[in-house]
């Protein structure tokens, strides 16, 4: 299952990945994400809540990628990945390693609120002003 939504008023993109998904699953919820991007100004956020988020098939990379790659031409400027105990390393290396592959890193944060608050803080390192 997927959510996913823009808040046009903090220029955030929220992306909520939960359970397992399928390859058709991943793709649409990838054309999803590049669609509600579109409502959002240069330089947006992300939060992607991979909490409870299972590691999809191989088929699913592709799907990803692709949309990380979209998401980064239109204009990320920070992304904040959600993980808790549950969430597989593979899931959050595999989405870390694509992110990279198209030209940007993710930080990551135990919650919604904490991803939040870290987007709140200025002027990180290696990020746009």
């Amino acid at each position: 299952m997927y959510e996913i939504t823009a808040d046009q008023q903090e220029n955030r993109l929220y992306i909520d990945l939960s359970g397992r998904m399928d390859a058709d699953e991943i793709d649409e919820a990838a054309q999803t994400t590049t669609e509600e991007a579109e409502k959002l100004r240069n330089e947006f956020n992300i939060v992607n809540d991979l909490s409870g988020f299972k590691p999809p098939s191989p088929e699913a990379a592709e799907p990803i990628q692709r949309a990380q790659g979209k998401l980064k031409e239109m204009g990320v400027d920070r992304v904040v990945r959600v993980i808790d105990e549950e969430t597989n390393e593979v899931v959050l290396h595999a989405f870390e390693r694509r992110s990279q592959n198209v030209g940007y890193s993710g930080e990551s944060a135990d919650s919604v609120d904490e991803a939040e608050q870290l987007l709140k803080e200025e002027n990180i390192e290696g990020y746009a002003d």
